[in-house]
């Protein structure tokens, strides 16, 4: 396995003792194919069918991402890039996974309603729950890392985000600045250790290590 996918001794062994060997082997042979980018449509700014139009006059081809979502598109094939059409640029939009919508959905943030993103960045999550509230209450978007402050507030103002606040704290340190119960709900979908992302960052089969992740 180490040489026919070139893992490093690590990921081999991590994979291999976390599923028995036939679904391990499955899971290696997936993880070699590419996934369709997914996007979410920002409704704040715009209506799915109307996105997917524009992007299909594009040369863009796609369909809804399933029933289970009213505003995700996946997108198979593309004549232009996804990340620089008109239509993101003015934020009708925001490229994003799938599977980070179901935080959000699970949230269920209410209109109204005082909620934290207590890792925010790149802003997806962020957005998103700003549009299920359609820009009321208050969305607090709080990153630890200074350096990701940028993506998070880019995206904010793309996007058309008026009732998010953007902060950099130790999460731990929210409650005394917020106040203890002050907040309706709290979105924390934490980092992890970036070993899912195989099909678009071939690199972590070989720059992944024990230390790093434990």
């Amino acid at each position: 396995i180490m040489q026919y996918y070139e893992y490093n001794e690590f990921m081999a062994d991590a994979i291999l003792n976390l599923f028995p060997f036939d679904e391990a082997l499955e899971f290696i042979v997936e993880c070699e194919k590419k996934r369709p980018i997914t996007l979410r449509t920002n409704t704040l700014r715009a209506r799915r069918r109307d996105v997917a139009g524009a992007l299909i006059n594009r040369g863009v081809n796609l369909d809804p991402i399933g029933d289970w979502s009213k505003v995700g598109l996946v997108v198979y094939e593309s004549q232009v890039p996804i990340g620089a059409t008109p239509e993101y640029m003015a934020g009708h939009y925001m490229l994003q996974g799938a599977s980070s919508f179901m935080p959000c959905i699970a949230l269920a943030p209410q209109e109204g309603e005082q909620v934290v993103d207590m890792a925010a960045a790149p802003g997806g999550k962020t957005t998103y729950v700003a549009a299920l509230m359609r820009n009321t209450g208050t969305v607090f978007a709080n990153e630890v890392n200074p350096q990701r402050l940028k993506s998070v507030q880019g995206n904010i103002s793309r996007l058309g985000v008026t009732n998010a606040i953007v902060c950099n704290y130790d999460g731990r340190e929210l409650p005394k600045v917020l106040g203890r119960q002050s907040v309706d709900r709290v979105l924390l979908d934490a980092p992890c250790s970036g070993t899912g992302v195989i099909s678009k960052d071939p690199s972590v089969k070989t720059g992944k290590s024990a230390q790093e992740i434990w």
